[in-house]
């Protein structure tokens, strides 16, 4: 058994039967009858496998295994991030999903997501937005549940947060560190200072697209078109290239126009100075009670 880190759940969960097994086995250098590949990944029509030289092997298999073979002298530890991160999205594309590159909150009721690449500051700003009220629901990977029915949905996520130290100590989250995300790296897991009472689905109210700003401006938010929004929506696909090669069974092109057709996407531009946090939080629960996305 693996033990995973720090998750957000905040009580013990039984589950009758694991949805996903994660086993540390030998993984194979390549894969057999390659559909897709990349610099250090390949696609098959039942695998995903990553190979990172000096760090391991990991592949995903059939949407329910994930099998981890750590490079000699590299603890496990160390390489989970890769297993629950890249190995997890390989998983949950074999599944058909649709997942963004993007943190969330809840603010009553209905989620919030902030796309951008990494180093972006989208955890930091979930974060922040919990010390002002907001409840936890996900970070730097978003799975969407779309339907005909009803709202598209985001589903709540179980890891905690992933902050460096700056941000943990600006928003004096020292109490909620755990361990290392990685050994030397300075980025911790930390439990999230609030999370969502459920732990089904929450309706998407709106997505935004962060940038940086000149540190002189004020945070601004602007609504992003239709055409414009789909364009972002499918850059911040999360590991784009591996979402692209599942796109067929994922109908990933028609799903991302639904999404972008139906929901808010913004653009928002703000400074990325921690003492300039609360103006950008500020900002955002201003627009909440704006007549677009009330």
């Amino acid at each position: 058994m693996i033990a995973l880190p720090m998750r957000a759940d905040t009580g013990a969960v039984e589950v009758a039967e694991a949805d996903v097994t994660m086993q540390v086995e030998d993984v194979p250098e390549h894969l057999e009858d390659i559909l897709h590949s990349g610099a250090n990944w390949e696609i098959n029509r039942n695998s995903f496998l990553l190979n990172l030289p000096d760090i391991g092997r990991f592949m995903a298999t059939d949407g329910n295994r994930i099998s981890i073979c750590p490079a000699p002298d590299m603890p496990v530890e160390d390489v989970l991030i890769f297993a629950t991160g890249t190995g997890l999205s390989a998983i949950l594309y074999q599944r058909g999903g649709l997942l963004l590159h993007a943190s969330s909150v809840v603010h009553e009721g209905r989620a919030y997501l902030f796309c951008g690449p990494s180093g972006a500051g989208k955890s930091t700003l979930s974060a922040a937005l919990c010390r002002a009220g907001c409840d936890f629901l996900s970070d730097d990977m978003c799975a969407i549940i779309q339907s005909d029915q009803g709202p598209a949905m985001v589903e709540r996520d179980g890891r905690a947060l992933r902050l460096y130290a700056d941000s943990i100590e600006h928003l004096a989250l020292g109490s909620s560190t755990g361990p290392r995300v990685r050994h030397l790296v300075e980025k911790f897991h930390v439990a999230p200072p609030t999370t969502a009472d459920q732990g089904g689905a929450v309706p998407i109210a709106a997505i935004y697209m962060l940038t940086a700003s000149d540190p002189a401006q004020a945070p601004a938010i602007t609504r992003m078109t239709p055409l414009n929004a789909a364009q972002a929506l499918l850059r911040q696909s999360y590991r784009r290239q591996i979402a692209l090669s599942y796109a067929n069974q994922s109908g990933l092109a028609g799903r991302i126009g639904a999404l972008a057709a139906g929901i808010g996407v913004y653009h928002m531009s703000r400074p990325r100075d921690l003492e300039r946090l609360d103006e950008t939080t500020e900002a955002l629960m201003k627009h909440w009670q704006s007549p677009s996305v009330a």
